[in-house]
């Protein structure tokens, strides 16, 4: 098998979980976070340490834009936000220890990416990505958990009602 196709995989795991794991009326505000903290993020990620050589995407075949950003990575990533924002827990003491789940998760994911050969490592040593992670998870659940309404970005969809939320109005 072409392992072009394992990006393929991996984000069509991401997806399903996301699907499983999200109710179908919160899609939409979860995939707008994802999207954002997620997706844009890390092409702004790979768009600043491709070109100075601190990592490398191979074995993207037809799937790349530009030639150097794998176009099914931003979309695992996505999703991955995306469920991260809607199991987050609400009480500090156990935020903790999410984001170091999550932040062990990615790496591990990383390295398993290495280990196919379709991500590697390479002018900075690997502990930093862990730093990276931490940063990038401690970042978008501070940003989350904040007062959203003052963020022009996310303010059109995030202060939109939910179905359930109208319901309840009434």
């Amino acid at each position: 098998m072409d392992r072009s196709y394992i990006y393929l995989i991996f984000t069509a795991v991401a997806g399903i979980a996301f699907l499983l794991l999200v109710p179908q009326n919160q899609y939409k505000r979860y995939l707008l976070y994802g999207l954002v903290f997620g997706g844009i993020l890390d092409v702004f990620t790979i768009v600043t340490l491709v070109p100075i050589n601190q990592i490398r995407f191979m074995n993207m075949g037809n799937f790349s834009v530009l030639g150097f950003i794998p176009i099914f990575v931003p979309i695992t990533w996505m999703f991955n936000f995306a469920i991260f924002f809607y199991l987050m827990p609400r009480r500090k003491g156990f935020l903790a220890l999410y984001i170091l789940t999550f932040t062990a998760l990615s790496y591990i994911i990383g390295e398993l990416m290495n280990a196919y050969g379709l991500f590697e490592y390479v002018g900075m040593p690997e502990y930093v990505a862990v730093l990276i992670f931490f940063t990038w998870y401690a970042f978008s659940a501070w940003f989350y958990l904040r007062d959203i309404q003052n963020v022009p970005v996310i303010q059109p969809a995030a202060s939109k009602p939910l179905n359930e939320e109208e319901d309840n109005k009434k």
